[in-house]
Order: C-alpha cells, then sequence, then structure tokens
C-alpha cells in the first residue's frame, strides 16, 4: 500500500500524523454517508413496495443478471443463451455487463437470492451508496469540507431524476453515473501526485466495461477535466499520465461495445444520425428550477396520455436556489483549482440540451444528474465557506424572492396542483429559516439541518409522487420458486407467447392474476420457459418482422396465424422450424370473432370450444387469461435443434451444447437450425469453413457439401467483434502495465532522491 502514496519521505513523515488523523476523520464521514443514504433509499420501498422493481430493471436487467449468475454459478460465463431467444445474445446487448467483475458479482448475487424484487432493492441500495461516497470523495477532493461533502451527498442521490428514474427503473444508467463520480475523484487525487495510477485505471476501466455508452461519455468528459487542470496548472507529466488512463478506459470498453456494433447490422435499432423528436429533452427554464420539489415540468416522456412528466425530473435538492444570496461567492476565487468542475458542467450543460437523439445517445434528459453533479459540487464549495449572516433583512427579501418565483413557475406548469406547491413552498421556507438560524448561532447544526431537511422533503416527495407513472409498472411475479412453480406445467420445450401488454388492463397486471399464465421480458425465462418472446435493446430485425415481435416480447393479433403458416421456401410451417412445443395465447388475441374476455371464463369457463389448435396440436389448458396448445408429437433429434432439411440430406445425429452444435450427415443440402443466427455463428464441415446464412425468421441456415460418407457439421459461437474487442483489451492492460510500472520506479527514485 506505500506504493500508492508518492510524497516524498521527507514530506511524508513530517505530516504522516496529520494525515492519519485526516483519513480517519474522513473514514468516519463516508461510513455516516452510506449509512444515511442506505437507510435513505428504504423509504420509496415502504410507499411503493415494488419501486426499484420497475421497468427495465424487472423485464430485462434483474431476470438477465438471474440467467448469467446461474451459469455463472456453473463455472460459464454466457455469450449467448440460445433458449432465450431474443434476449439470449447477452454479449451483443453489451447492457448487461458482461466483461465486468462488479455487474457480474451482482448477477451471482441476483442468482443466490430467492427473491428478484429483494435483489432489485439491494442492489440500487448498493450503487446510490456507490453514488454518495463517490460524490463525497470528489467534493472532498476539490477541497470542499467533510460536512459540506456529506450535504452533497446525501443530496445527489435523491435529486429527482436519479431517484425516479435511474434508481427507479434504469440501473445500468445508475452504475455508469456512480462510477463515473469515482474514476473522477481517483483520477483527479492520481493527477494531484496523492494516488497510484492503478487505482484510476482500474475504477475507469471498470466504469466503461459497465455496459452504459453513457459510461464511456463520462470517462471521456471526467478525463478531458482533469487533463484541462493539470494544462492549466503547466502540468504535462501528468496531464500525460491522465490521457494515458483515458486511453487504456477506451480500449477496455472495445471488448463490451464492438460486440453491440457486430449485432447492428441485422438489429432493428439503428445507431447514428441527429435528430430530434423532444422526447425527454427538457428545457432551459426547466432546468432552472432545481430547488422546487414539486415541479413537474411539460416534458415529453413514455406516457401518451400526458405531456408532463409525473415526477420531479429536474428537482436537485430544496437548499440551492434559496441560498443563493447568503453564499460567499469570493470563495471560488482561483480558476485553476476548480476549472474540471467548470468543463464538467459546460459539457453537460451542452449536451442536456441536445437533440434527442446523437448517435448512439439517447434522451438527455438522462444527462441531468451528470449536470446536477457539477452544481451540487459548487455548492459544497460554497458551504465550505460558510453561509454569511450579515445584511441579513436584504438577503432574506431575495431569497423569499426566489422561493416565491419557484413557487409560481410551478403553480404556472400546473395550475391544478396550488395546495401542493404551495405546502412545498412553506416547508423550503421553514427549512431553510432554520438552517440561517443555525448558522447565526450554533453552526455546527448548519449540517444536520441541511441532511434533515434533504430526508424530510424526500418523504414528502414520496408522499407526493409514489412513483413514476411514465415508465412501464409491469408488477411481475418476483418469488422465482412460486414463479417457476406457476409455469412448469404451461410450456414444453420452445414456447411463443401471444399476448400484447398494451391489450391488458392494468388491474391484471398482478403477480396472482395475469403473471401467472402469461409473461414477457425476460422474466419467461427465470421461469424456466425457453420462450421465443424476451426483452432486446438491439433486436433482430428478420425474426421480429416474422412474428410482428415488439422489444419487450410483445406481438401483434396476426402473430398466431404467422407462426402456423407455411414458410414458401421449405413447404413447412414456421413453428416446425422454429421447433415450437408450447403456443400460449392471451386470450384477448385469440383469432376469430369470439373473445373469451377473463369475466366470461370466470363466470362459464367452458361455455364454449375455441377450436384453436392445428392439425398436429392440442388445446392443453384453457386458463382465465390464457389459451395453451401443445404439440401432440414427438420432434425429431430430441438432442438437437435441426428442424428442416433439404430432400437429399439426412441427418444421423445431433447433439446441441450451449453455444455450440455437432451435426452428423449424409448426402448433402441445406439445414435449418432453430437458432437465431446472430453475427458470430461459425460452421465448419470437416474441417472446412461455411458460411453460415439467415434462413427464414432470421434462423441459422447452412448449405451443407455432399458426403458419401457421414460427415460432421460443427456450429460455435463468438460474438462479433469480441476478438478484436479482446485483443484492444490486451494492448490496454499492456500500456497501463507500462505505465503503472513506469510511475512505480520514478516515485522510487523521487523518493531515493529526497532521502539522499
Amino acid at each position: 500500500m506505500q506504493e500508492l502514496l508518492v510524497d516524498p519521505p521527507a514530506v511524508e513523515s513530517r505530516h504522516a500524523p496529520e494525515r492519519v488523523a485526516r483519513r480517519r476523520a474522513d473514514l468516519v464521514g463516508l461510513a455516516v454517508v452510506a449509512v444515511i443514504v442506505a437507510f435513505a433509499a428504504q423509504l420509496p420501498v415502504l410507499k411503493t413496495h415494488l419501486f426499484y422493481y420497475y421497468d427495465d430493471t424487472s423485464s430485462v436487467i434483474i431476470p438477465g443478471w438471474r440467467l448469467i449468475g446461474e451459469q455463472l454459478l456453473q463455472g460459464r460465463l454466457p455469450m449467448l443463451d440460445v433458449d432465450a431467444w431474443l434476449g439470449g445474445n447477452f454479449a451483443g446487448e453489451a447492457q448487461f455487463g458482461l466483461f465486468n467483475p462488479l455487474t457480474m458479482a451482482n448477477a451471482v448475487l441476483v442468482a443466490l437470492l430467492p427473491d428478484l424484487a429483494v435483489a432489485a432493492i439491494l442492489i440500487k441500495t448498493e450503487f446510490l451508496v456507490l453514488l454518495a461516497t463517490g460524490v463525497y470523495l470528489l467534493a472532498r477532493e476539490y477541497g470542499a469540507g467533510r460536512s459540506a461533502a456529506a450535504v452533497a451527498a446525501v443530496a445527489l442521490p435523491f435529486s429527482g431524476y436519479t431517484l425516479f428514474w435511474d434508481a427507479h427503473a434504469w440501473v445500468t444508467n445508475l452504475i455508469a453515473f456512480g462510477l463515473t463520480v469515482h474514476t473522477w475523484w481517483t483520477l483527479r487525487r492520481y493527477a494531484r501526485g496523492r494516488l497510484h495510477p492503478v487505482v484510476p485505471l482500474v475504477v475507469a476501466v471498470l466504469t466503461t466495461t459497465a455496459g452504459s455508452p453513457y459510461a464511456v461519455l463520462g470517462v471521456m468528459v471526467v478525463v478531458t477535466a482533469v487533463l484541462v487542470e493539470r494544462l492549466a496548472n503547466r502540468q504535462r507529466r501528468e496531464a500525460i499520465g491522465v490521457a494515458v488512463i483515458g486511453l487504456v478506459a477506451g480500449l477496455a470498453a472495445a471488448v463490451v461495445f464492438l460486440p453491440l456494433l457486430g449485432v447492428q447490422s441485422i438489429g432493428t435499432r439503428q445507431a447514428g444520425g441527429v435528430f430530434n423528436t423532444g422526447q425527454l429533452v427538457p428545457a432551459l427554464g426547466q432546468l432552472l428550477n432545481l430547488s422546487a420539489p414539486t415541479y413537474v415540468p411539460r416534458i415529453y416522456t413514455f406516457n401518451p396520455a400526458s405531456t408532463d412528466a409525473s415526477t420531479p425530473i429536474a428537482y436537485l435538492a430544496w437548499f440551492v436556489a434559496p441560498l443563493l444570496p447568503w453564499f460567499a461567492w469570493s470563495a471560488l476565487k482561483g480558476f485553476r483549482r476548480w476549472a474540471g468542475i467548470l468543463v464538467v458542467g459546460v459539457a453537460y450543460f451542452a449536451l442536456t440540451l441536445a437533440p434527442s437523439h446523437l448517435w448512439m445517445f439517447r434522451w438527455p434528459a438522462r444527462l441531468i444528474e451528470y449536470l446536477f453533479l457539477a452544481v451540487i459540487l459548487v455548492v459544497a464549495l460554497l458551504l465550505t465557506a460558510g453561509l454569511r449572516t450579515d445584511n441579513a433583512r436584504r438577503r432574506g427579501a431575495v431569497t423569499a424572492g426566489l422561493i416565491f418565483l419557484s413557487t409560481y413557475l410551478v403553480w404556472a406548469d400546473r395550475p391544478d396542483q396550488t395546495r401542493r406547491a404551495v405546502e412545498a413552498a412553506l416547508v423550503v421556507g421553514v427549512l431553510v429559516l432554520a438552517v440561517l438560524l443555525a448558522a447565526r448561532h450554533r453552526t455546527r447544526l448548519v449540517t444536520p439541518t441541511l441532511i434533515a431537511g434533504t430526508l424530510a422533503v424526500l418523504v414528502l416527495q414520496l408522499n407526493w409522487f409514489p412513483r413514476n407513472r411514465d415508465i412501464t409498472a409491469w408488477q411481475f411475479p418476483h418469488n422465482v420458486a412460486q414463479l417457476r412453480a406457476d409455469f412448469a406445467d404451461r410450456s414444453d420445450g420452445n414456447t411463443f407467447i401471444v399476448a400484447n401488454s398494451v391489450k391488458m388492463s392494468n388491474a391484471d397486471k398482478q403477480p396472482d392474476k395475469a403473471w401467472r399464465e402469461v409473461l414477457f421480458g425476460n422474466v419467461s425465462h427465470v421461469a424456466g420457459m425457453a420462450s421465443l418472446n424476451g426483452y432486446t435493446g438491439m433486436g433482430n430485425r428478420q425474426f421480429v418482422e416474422a412474428l410482428c415481435m415488439e422489444y419487450e416480447g410483445s406481438v401483434c393479433d396476426k402473430a398466431y396465424q404467422r407462426v402456423f403458416a407455411v414458410d414458401p421456401a421449405t413447404g413447412v410451417p414456421l413453428a416446425d422450424l422454429l421447433r415450437l412445443r408450447t403456443v400460449t395465447l392471451f386470450n384477448a388475441q385469440i383469432p376469430g370473432t369470439l373473445k373469451p374476455t377473463p369475466e366470461l371464463l370466470r363466470d362459464q369457463p367452458y361455455a364454449f370450444d375455441l377450436k384453436l389448435a392445428p392439425p398436429g396440436w392440442e388445446t392443453a389448458d384453457r386458463g382465465t387469461y390464457a389459451t395453451v396448445i401443445r404439440r401432440t408429437g414427438a420432434l425429431p433429434h430430441p438432442e438437437g435443434r435441426v428442424s428442416w432439411t433439404s430432400p437429399g440430406l439426412t441427418v444421423t445425429a445431433d447433439r446441441a451444447e450451449p453455444e455450440a452444435e455437432e451435426i452428423r450427415y449424409t448426402g448433402g443440402g441445406r439445414v435449418i437450425v432453430a437458432a437465431l443466427a446472430w453475427p458470430g455463428w461459425h460452421a465448419s464441415v470437416d474441417g472446412r469453413n461455411l458460411p453460415v446464412d439467415r434462413g427464414p425468421a432470421g434462423l441459422i441456415q447452412v448449405d451443407l457439401p455432399s458426403r458419401a460418407t457421414e460427415g460432421t457439421l460443427k456450429l460455435w459461437f463468438v460474438p462479433a467483434g469480441l476478438r478484436t474487442g479482446v485483443e484492444l483489451l490486451a494492448v490496454g492492460v499492456l500500456i497501463g502495465a507500462a505505465y503503472c510500472t513506469y510511475h512505480t520506479v520514478y516515485a522510487r527514485r523521487r523518493r531515493a532522491m529526497s532521502a539522499g
């Protein structure tokens, strides 16, 4: 550990006791912040018990981590889960953080826990605490006092966007934000000669491999910020080191994002271009009202029924604007000391007001929290200097005016919420008065009052806004054992779910109602189903067009007819090419004129004949919400995935593995395998490489050369771009190792020269 410090030994020995005392005090402050934030993170759950199990968290990330974690516990890192179909390309999706030890440790945690919602609570709490500790350490790194740093650290995790969007739904963005903050403080501390470069290097690599492009953007911005600071202080050697760490982090990101770009050619989401739909694009005026706890701006989100956000997305902290007249602004003198904060603030200010789509980046409201990070750091520096108490009447009048203006803007946007706006204004006014009285008479109480006020406002906000109504609630079942028990008899082999979430009432979207018979997203795979439906961020264009499937697994009403329609190229139904054994139909989407509703089925469950099953299939179960039909006969090659062969080709043996398959055959011709032909599949016959084509619905299709004797087709999967990504990662590791070695040798020589 001594190598992590690079101070000359004489200075080190002279200030050692003082440094130890400071570190102990910082550790105490860090622990207090962690405890407060961990406690406060449970408050949303008291009001909405599935608060952290919403939207993408419940439909893709937590279920996906469950699947990945189970395989990790078996000693295998899964690049692809063939049986998860649309949602199974873990490497190509990038968002699972497949090559990141931190995210994979959390995947193992999810796999070990019996309840997915409990796992979500623990993981969201973990990363809210990670964010808070990062803010504390970053504020301290810029010279903020411990108390001021603690105030900032407690406030930011519970700002409007971070709590009601990232923590509520988009956990990958929460991870990216928290790790970016830690990258910033470690990088700056290294640049000041107080930390060995291996620490920021490891943290930066963890950040860029977390699976979010916003993490890569964050590292780029903070590297630029620290570079500007070092160059402004004419520290070229340190600037070079910062650039090297940024380079290594960028090279490491290739292993995550090259497989994603490799899937793009067949995907439904095309990155590129600059355009503006107005979705999640905040306006400048909305960002300025950052201290109004009830301000719900008019911003286009995902709710087609409203043009207003349902939560205070532009809220930072109740005390920022009201305390502006009381700050000692002279504390910000010395541009070079906090130039990095300005760089980050300006960069994210511009990006937050950018168009809705900018290459891979969508919805600039996602960047509000990064802008607010810069703001809260400045506030921490100002709080460190103390609040001014002279000219109290004049300052008080300005504060009252700011609170009134903020309240007026809230009322102007939502006149129907006048009472709530007035209540919030009164609460903020009382809290500000308490802070000012503490500043005048007992300064030690300023920090506890600010933190207590933050928690009090949080409680009120959760009462006013118990959940974000602009995202999908889902409310999926979360007890894994019960989930698997409910679907044990409802799925046999490859399963296609003919259902659309839009056609389901919110009242039926409950664990003890519709979700006991039909599922969306990747939850069906956790239930043990080899479901064609699943959540995908990138998509598979040919597959989703064949089955008219949406990104979360919903399908259109014609999906049932499509799956049983005869494929013209092969002459067999698509259901056979997919090796389907089970089809589950949501009753509201059953073909024909008779639409059995849940109410009808409850009253007369067998009062009609569905007549759904085509030849070779039978109706196996008629539930309240869904009907299950099942194939009556056995499929050929039960241990493999071959679903069709052309005349003249005979498969003699077929054995499937998780990411590979071996097929023995005689003759020659075309074979179709019931697995999606993602970029990265490779094929060879007796050592000779063959192209892998995309057949009907995007399935694997290979043309086999004729063999008089038995030949062997081998299929295996390596994500497209992974090999190049690993090579670039290796180059980055070598560069990082070389630089760390050089730095260590250089530091030792400096110490030796100082000692001499």
